[in-house]
């Protein structure tokens, strides 16, 4: 089976200030709207269970072939929503809001994908898996969803990398629900 996933060659570069203050802002809003959320449990996705190991190795090859294509609409948000931010309230109790600011702050890739998200660096999302947000813990290429969708007829998978054109890859989610 030959696996098809897109592939980004963005050059990397320290993040500058007016980035990581445009993430700051996003979080504090971000808090917000979980504060005044009539009911800030239901915001919280239920995880998905765990691949198991063949097909987590295969997803792992292909992310790591592909270099974060999908992390490139990441920005200055990251994805990061509300219902990341209920979970996250959920997990760590023993962190107020200035806590969970520093801890998504403190994982800021020191060089990350020029335009990318701020945590895409060099060897991957720099964030810690609890913090990501659930979009990017859940989604996946349509070359690793025809993957986990198709059933395995052989025990040799290839992946392929494959430059896509800008007007292919703006098909990312919006980074904030519909209230």
């Amino acid at each position: 089976m030959e696996i098809v996933v897109p592939y980004q060659d963005r050059p990397l570069e320290h993040p500058s200030p007016q980035r990581v203050r445009r993430l700051r802002r996003h979080l504090v809003e971000s808090l917000r709207d979980l504060r005044i959320a009539k009911r800030p449990e239901r915001l919280i996705q239920t995880q998905a269970p765990p691949p198991d190991a063949d097909t987590a190795s295969v997803l792992r090859a292909g992310c790591a072939a592909c270099q974060g294509h999908c992390c490139l609409g990441g920005g200055e948000h990251a994805y990061l929503d509300e219902r990341t931010m209920a979970r996250v309230r959920r997990d760590r109790p023993d962190l107020d809001a200035r806590g969970v600011i520093a801890a998504y702050v403190r994982d800021i890739a020191p060089l990350s994908y020029a335009g990318s998200c701020l945590y895409h660096g060099a060897r991957g999302c720099t964030l810690d898996a609890g913090l990501r947000a659930d979009l990017c813990r859940r989604y996946f290429c349509d070359g690793l969803l025809a993957f986990l969708r198709a059933p395995l007829d052989s025990t040799e998978v290839r992946i392929r990398a494959r430059k896509v054109t800008p007007s292919v890859s703006a098909r990312h989610p919006p980074a904030k629900s519909a209230h």
